[in-house]
Order: structure tokens, then C-alpha cells, then sequence
């Protein structure tokens, strides 16, 4: 025999051991899931509910409020929702691409080192702040905290980026081959991002404890766009079709919607990086705010928005038969009625998911608008009318943190073979999740104008924010009580 023979048959032998290997039950998952529905309930949104009331009484906001801010949105985006995530994908994209979790001795380990890097930073970032220069216990524990985040997000993307090489060939496994880009870019956004964390938060150890302000936007847009957006398109085209009972999302145009996302990506970071803190509602306009995050911006609110104007217009046809399926029928009629009959009792038995879900695209729709617009008015050369933050709430909110809301309850029990404690907190979670993002978005988008028009509006608006923290807070409560029992459950499926 050769060599090259006799490494084809190695290859072979290792790719069918590869096959063989039995899927990890949900058990190995599980405990990801539920540190991030405590976390999201007892850190990020709780912190978030703090933010805005103490804001909106104007009390004393020194420097330990800027550094609960940067430590909460880091705990939002990558304890609360990238753990969700994470946990749910890797139970979830094995399956999809025909071969085991590569290494799935790690996902403790990746566990135990975020969770704990992300409660040390939480507690010593605002102590930093609080007891000055001089203990140099809190500015040992914000490195130590950078650096275990880093090792917990690099191995994260390393099983990603294992899962794509390994298993059967991509042309085999066409439903992974479709989202394999989006994938792709939120492992290498996931990897960036732990090493900028790292950065950081040496910076901010060496410093007043507040990391550079550059460096903290650009670590917030990885961890948004970068990973947890790639990821919902991702689920989007993949998953919720089947959940929610919808025609399939149109195969062909995924890869060019994640070039052109990968691109907006690339240019909005860039930018990001070179502008160095130069504002986007500043008077004059940097010029890579206007030649590279103006294109960026106007890429990722475009591909969002033309995802969101497929999905929805799939959603309008739930409840009706796909023709081709009709046509397949010997009695078209009575497998609609079947077929209408399956989504009625889902309803009953998840409450309105779909709803929920309908309503993170549309949330996510509206933010792709200002995007859009954002970009369109850094190109032109002028000043932002509002802040970036108003789609970044938009997205963090009422996409990420309600397609969650939505879909988990689904999702989960067929996972676990559990199930929710009731639909009606799938209700609850609908209407103050929607609340808390409109209560988050709008203040802020409307503060310019209603400002130049009445003067006590400012007053209004601060109290409406208030409680959009409150009502964030409610809202993943409600998702962790009715999750919880089907977390619980010993009937995982392999």
C-alpha cells in the first residue's frame, strides 16, 4: 500500500469513528442554559434595572456608574445571551452537520471559566472605581477576569470551528452548508473578541478601571453583530422554519447575505477602530466614521432587513399548507386541516411563541431602518441625529433577548423531553418584553426632538426609561420560572 493509500484510509477510518461517535445528551448543555437564565435574571438585567432608576434620579453618577455601565452591558451580551447561545448550539449543530460535539469535555470547562470571569469582572470593575489606585486586588481580579473570559471564548470557538471541518463531507449536509458562513463569522467574531476583552481589561486595570471607550464599543459590536446576530440568522434560517411550522428559507441566498453581512462587519469595526472615540453626533464627521462605518452600517441594516422582510413574509403564511406539499396529497384538504389543527395545539401548549417571535422581527426590522439611515447620513458626511445606541438596544432587546423569549420555550422541551411550567408566561414574557424594548428605544430616539419642541419632556422620558430596566428584568424572570422544570428534566434526548 502507498502512503498517500494509506492516509486516504487513515482519514476514512478516522471520519467513520467520527460518525460512530453517539450525540451528547442535553444533559451536557444544560447547566450552560441555566447560568445564563441566572446570570440575564441576577446580574445583566437586574444591573440594567439599577441603571436606569438611579439615572432617572438623578443621583450621584460618578465614575462607579460609567463602570457598572460597561460591566453590565458586557454581562448582557456575553453572560445572558452568548451562554444561551452557545449552550443551545452546541446541542443543537451537531445534529445539523451529521457529526458528534468535537470536544465535548470542554464544555464544562468553557462554563466555569466565563461564568466566572464575568462575575469577578461585574463585581471588581465598579470596586476599582469605588476604592481608588492604590488595592491591587481589584486590578489583579479585572486581569484575571479578562484572561479567564479569553481561554472560555477561544475554546468556544474552537469546537465551532471543529464542527465545521469534521463530519461528513458539506456538500452531503446541505442544511449546515447553507448557514455554514454565519457559523464561520461568529467564531471568528467570538475569537476577536476575547482577546480585545483581554486588552481591555488591562487597560482598564492599569487605568480608573473603565476600559477605553474605542475598545469597549468595538468588543460590544462583536459580541452584537458579530456573534449573537450571525447566530439568530443563522437559527432563523435553520431552525424556526421547522419549530414554527413555516416553508423552508430559500437556500441560494444565504451565502451572499453572509458575504455582504461579513463585509458591513469588517467595515463597521474598522471604523469603529480608526475613529478612535470621534463621535457620531459630533459637528464634523472623522472620515472613517464616513467611509467605513457609514458603508458598514448601511451592509448590516440592509442584509438584517431583507432577512427580516423574507422571514416575516414567511410567517404570514403560517397555518396554510405549502402548495408543494398539497400537491403531494392525496386529500389536500384534510392534511390542511390536519396541518391547522398541529398549530392550534402548539399554541395551547407554548402560548404565543410565534407572536413573540414576530415581534423580534419586527423590533429587529426597525433597527435595521436606522441603521440604514445611520449610514446613509455618515456617507453624506453629517452628524447623527441620535445615538448608536438606539439600535444597539433595539437588537440587544427586542431582537436577541425576545427571539429567545420566543423560541426557547419551543425549543427547549423537545430537547429535554421536559416541559414548560405554563404558556402563560410565554404570554408575560410577549407584552414586557415588548414593553421594556419600546420603553428602552423610544426614550431615547425622541429625546432630541421632543426636546427642541417641549421643555418638561426630558422629565418624561427619563421616568419612562426607568422603567424599561424593571420591565427587562420581569421579562427574563418570567422565561427563567417557565424554563427552569424543563432544564431540570432527566429525559434529555441523545
Amino acid at each position: 500500500m502507498s502512503a498517500a493509500e494509506a492516509t486516504s484510509s487513515a482519514s476514512a477510518a478516522n471520519a467513520g469513528r467520527e460518525r460512530e461517535r453517539p450525540q451528547e445528551p442535553f444533559k451536557l448543555v444544560s447547566p450552560v442554559l441555566r447560568a445564563s437564565l441566572l446570570i440575564g435574571s441576577g446580574g445583566g438585567f437586574l444591573l440594567a434595572a439599577v441603571l436606569t432608576v438611579t439615572q432617572a434620579l438623578h443621583l450621584a453618577l460618578a465614575t462607579w456608574w460609567s463602570a457598572l455601565v460597561q460591566a453590565h452591558g458586557h454581562l448582557q451580551l456575553y453572560g445572558w445571551a452568548a451562554l444561551f447561545v452557545i449552550g443551545v448550539s452546541f446541542h443543537f449543530l451537531p445534529r445539523l452537520r451529521g457529526t458528534a460535539l468535537p470536544l465535548p469535555r470542554l464544555v464544562p470547562w468553557i462554563l466555569g471559566l466565563q461564568t466566572g470571569g464575568l462575575l469577578l469582572r461585574a463585581l471588581a470593575q465598579p470596586l476599582l472605581t469605588l476604592t481608588g489606585p492604590v488595592p491591587l486586588l481589584w486590578r489583579l481580579a479585572l486581569v484575571v477576569s479578562g484572561g479567564s473570559e479569553g481561554l472560555a471564548l477561544l475554546l468556544a470557538a474552537a469546537e465551532y470551528l471543529l464542527l465545521l471541518r469534521h463530519g461528513p463531507a458539506l456538500s452531503t449536509r446541505k442544511a449546515f452548508s447553507g448557514i455554514a458562513p454565519f457559523i464561520s463569522l461568529a467564531a471568528l467574531a467570538l475569537a476577536v473578541a476575547a482577546i480585545l476583552n483581554l486588552v481591555n481589561m488591562l487597560q482598564a486595570a492599569t487605568q480608573s478601571g473603565l476600559a477605553p471607550q474605542p475598545g469597549d464599543d468595538l468588543n460590544v459590536s462583536l459580541g452584537l453583530f458579530g456573534f449573537l446576530i450571525s447566530f439568530a440568522l443563522a437559527v432563523s434560517a435553520q431552525s424556526l422554519p421547522m419549530y414554527a411550522g413555516l416553508e423552508a428559507f430559500p437556500r441560494p441566498i444565504l451565502w451572499p447575505l453572509a458575504g455582504g453581512y461579513g463585509l458591513g462587519l469588517l467595515l463597521f469595526c474598522l471604523g469603529l477602530s480608526l475613529a478612535k472615540g470621534a463621535e457620531v453626533t459630533a459637528a464634523s464627521t472623522a472620515w472613517p466614521l464616513r467611509f467605513l462605518e457609514g458603508p458598514g452600517l448601511l451592509l448590516l441594516g440592509g442584509v438584517i432587513a431583507g432577512f427580516v422582510t423574507i422571514f416575516i413574509n414567511m410567517m404570514r403564511r403560517r397555518g396554510r399548507l405549502p402548495a408543494h406539499v398539497a400537491a403531494l396529497s392525496p386529500s389536500p384538504e384534510a392534511l390542511a386541516h390536519s396541518y391547522r389543527r398541529h398549530t392550534a395545539r402548539q399554541s395551547q401548549a407554548y402560548g404565543p411563541f410565534v407572536a413573540l417571535i414576530a415581534s423580534a422581527y419586527l423590533w429587529a426590522f426597525f433597527s435595521a431602518l436606522l441603521l440604514i439611515s445611520a449610514g446613509l447620513i455618515l456617507l453624506w458626511g453629517s452628524p447623527l441625529p441620535f445615538s448608536l445606541d438606539v439600535p444597539r438596544h433595539g437588537l440587544a432587546m427586542g431582537f436577541i433577548t425576545l427571539l429567545i423569549c420566543g423560541i426557547a420555550p419551543r425549543m427547549i422541551p423537545g430537547f429535554s423531553g421536559g416541559t414548560i411550567t405554563s404558556p402563560r408566561l410565554v404570554a408575560a414574557t410577549l407584552w414586557l418584553g415588548n414593553l421594556a424594548t419600546a420603553l428602552r428605544v423610544f426614550p431615547l430616539l425622541l429625546a432630541s426632538p421632543l426636546g427642541s419642541l417641549w421643555s418638561g419632556s426630558s422629565l418624561l422620558l427619563s421616568l419612562l426609561f426607568a422603567l424599561s430596566g424593571p420591565s427587562g428584568l420581569a421579562t427574563v424572570v418570567c422565561l427563567a420560572c417557565n424554563l427552569w422544570p424543563a432544564l431540570r428534566s432527566r429525559g434529555g434526548k441523545s
